[in-house]
């Protein structure tokens, strides 16, 4: 059943809206520059896609804030025990939790959401590593679709932090310059942070108050393949099932799809990966391959609603958009990585998202009009 999409808003490494984020995946315009957030020298790189705002003292909040405000603030909300409230993230507020003593780093974020969005429903947050936004939106999906809630505010939301910029570091995973998905010479992802939610309703819902969606969400798939605690099955095979089950779940075969949304890191491993996957699933012809870390970085748990966002309004704009970052396609492979903008009429996609631990997910989306 389509779920669809009727608000939303995002902040990204190109500033609050939306528009901004198209009109720089459009573009090929990158994000990632020097990082001022807090100190970087001596590591693998000094850059990161650092959101251009200011958000107060406790960052993650302040970008959740910043997104809501556009998600939630062209309706009046009355509270609602059939609305859930669904958050992805990997480290939440880690402030909260290293400089204040607290023990959860996503409760307040959630509770602060449900109160601005008067959830009467389930509230949940959702740590599924880099895929965890994804996973938000699939719960989401099965409280629609089961019944129990009408709708669902969805929110990714991830802040630069020294910890974890420090862990890429040490992991030797982030590139001196900005990342470069697919790129014969990338050397490794670039940090990334940003926020956006989403409100999710049934069809039903959508059509009684007449809104008019920005896309349609019409499958989800997970699966993990528990391959090593940081990198992936090289043959893609998690990533491979979640696909598969994402588009049973859209009752679509893969001849329907128009495009492959990358999950695109721009490490070698990843690439290759997903390279591979490709191959397994779409045959040796391809798909169109579209990506957006190198504009706005790797955000993490909140990876998942980002990239949507700039998939759908790349959909909405009937074109296929560039892979920000490269310039030499890895003659290793066998993809058909978008190098330049070109027309597309194709109104459906393929989304995903991977995760340290193996954990995967794919969601199929389509176009607000078909």
């Amino acid at each position: 059943m389509p779920v669809a999409i009727t608000g939303y808003g995002i902040v990204s490494a190109h500033g609050p809206g939306l528009e901004p984020l198209a009109e720089a995946l459009r573009a090929g315009k990158t994000g990632v520059r020097p990082v001022t957030a807090f100190p970087v020298e001596g590591l693998c790189s000094n850059l990161a896609a650092q959101a251009p705002v200011t958000t107060g003292a406790d960052r993650a909040l302040g970008l959740l804030q910043l997104a809501a405000e556009e998600a939630l603030g062209w309706r009046d909300w009355a509270p609602s025990k059939r609305r859930a409230v669904l958050l992805g993230s990997t480290k939440g507020s880690l402030p909260r939790v290293l400089e204040q003593g607290e023990s959860d780093p996503f409760a307040h974020l959630t509770a602060w959401l449900a109160e601005r969005s008067r959830a009467r429903g389930p509230v949940r947050a959702i740590g599924c590593a880099c895929a965890s936004s994804t996973a938000a939106i699939g719960a989401a999906l099965h409280l629609i679709e089961s019944g129990r809630c009408d709708e669902a505010v969805v929110a990714g939301v991830e802040a630069l932090h020294p910890f974890v910029y420090s862990g890429f570091h040490a992991l030797k995973a982030m590139s001196p310059r900005p990342a470069a998905p697919f790129d014969a010479h990338r050397q490794g992802l670039s940090m990334g942070e940003g926020a956006a939610v989403l409100v999710l309703e049934s069809a039903g819902s959508a059509a009684a108050n007449r809104r008019k969606p920005l896309g349609w969400i019409e499958g989800f798939g997970a699966a993990s393949d528990a391959n090593d605690q940081t990198a992936p099955h090289p043959e893609g095979e998690g990533l491979l099932r979640a696909c598969q089950a994402a588009l049973k779940s859209a009752q679509l075969e893969v001849g329907g799809l128009g495009r492959y949304h990358a999950h695109g890191t721009a490490t070698v491993q990843n690439d290759a990966m997903e390279a591979a996957m490709c191959q397994r699933l779409f045959g040796p012809n391809g798909i169109a391959l579209c990506a957006t870390k190198g504009s706005i970085g790797h955000t993490l748990g909140a990876a998942g609603v980002l990239d949507l966002l700039g998939c759908l309004a790349s959909l909405n704009a009937r074109e296929l958009w560039p892979v920000v970052g490269l310039e030499e396609p890895d003659p290793k492979l066998a993809v058909a990585a978008v190098t330049a903008i070109r027309s597309d009429p194709h109104p459906r996609a393929l989304l995903a998202t991977a995760g340290f631990g193996g954990i995967n997910a794919a969601l199929v989306l389509r176009r607000s009009d078909p």
